[in-house]
């Protein structure tokens, strides 16, 4: 037993070691995601985002081609119980598409939203 805790009394431990599959950048054709900075970069240029904003775009980022909720991403961004998300979501949607395009965020009906990779 000594011999096991003198050979791992060394190594490092699980929080020290950085997970590749969580990078701090997003990066998609013409749109680069800063998770550490909080910030966009569209067609090489900064698109300033409020917080909302920010994470709804992350949070869709982070699960390409899947149909998300407007509940299911209010509970993600907002923190908060969804039962009362009323156009919250659907109008951060709409503020992000008029600065990055309607190519990313698709609608679809009757489920929600999903992100395309363009």
């Amino acid at each position: 037993m000594d011999k096991i805790l003198t050979a791992v009394e060394g190594e490092p431990t699980m929080e020290h070691i950085s997970n590749p599959y969580n990078p701090s950048v997003l990066t998609f054709p013409n749109l680069e995601i800063r998770i550490n900075e909080q910030i966009i970069y569209h067609d090489n240029h900064p698109v300033p985002l409020t917080h909302h904003e920010f994470f709804t775009l992350l949070y869709l980022a982070q699960h390409p081609s899947w149909v998300l909720s407007k509940e299911q991403i209010y509970e993600a961004v907002w923190k908060e119980n969804p039962e009362h998300c009323g156009a919250a979501v659907a109008n951060v949607v709409y503020s992000l598409r008029r600065k990055i395009g309607d190519a990313y965020i698709e609608t679809v009906v009757g489920s929600g939203y999903k992100f395309q990779i363009v």
